[in-house]
């Protein structure tokens, strides 16, 4: 038999499966939503890869953006607090206050600047926040991670650790946009990666 033009092996590529998948040893209801969290941090981190000094201090041509630097700090500030004020319902403790020293904000009520601060004390700064978050909202069994709680020292709201976690996510992934687009600004205005 003569072999013609359309007698030719097709070559699929091999399809991505992109999916959730939950993190081990916890309930898989609040696994799915941990593995969400940890992909949002993937994210921001692959986004400051290899990002130099000078691009993480970078505060805009006016200077009066959030540097990266500030957003990774205030990332990881507001994880430690909603895990300790809001679902432990204490103050930050002392132990922790010594990797995150600075307030989330200044007198003027803007992101506190954290400015000279390089990429991997930055990273060491998240990975203590996450895993305190985990080492938390793990072993919860699903009443634990529904049940509401009030924030130290306050009596005019509450959370549930399930919701808290959903807002970090959401948090998170907002400052991990705005990150890009400071990233996106700083290479047009000629600052090195």
């Amino acid at each position: 038999m003569k072999s013609g033009p359309l007698d030719c092996e097709v070559r699929m590529a091999p399809v991505k499966l992109n999916h959730v998948k939950p993190l081990p040893d916890c309930d898989p209801e609040i696994g799915r939503q941990l593995w969400a969290l940890e992909e949002v941090r993937r994210r921001t981190l692959d986004l400051v890869k290899g990002v130099g000094q000078a691009t993480l201090d970078w505060e805009g041509s006016d200077g009066h953006d959030n540097a990266i630097g500030s957003l990774l700090y205030h990332i990881a500030l507001v994880e430690a607090e909603w895990t300790f004020v809001d679902i432990l319902g204490q103050d930050l403790p002392a132990s922790v206050q010594v990797d995150l020293p600075y307030p989330a904000e200044d007198a003027a009520e803007k992101l506190t600047r954290v400015l000279g601060v390089g990429l991997d004390q930055h990273r060491k700064r998240l990975d203590l926040s996450r895993r305190l978050l985990l080492d938390e909202v793990r072993p919860m069994s699903l009443d634990e991670w529904r049940r509401p709680r009030y924030p130290a020292g306050r009596t005019d709201r509450q959370a549930t650790p399930e919701w808290i976690v959903f807002h970090l996510i959401e948090h998170e992934a907002g400052h991990a946009f705005q990150i890009s687009m400071v990233l996106a600004r700083a290479r047009r205005a000629g600052v090195s990666r």
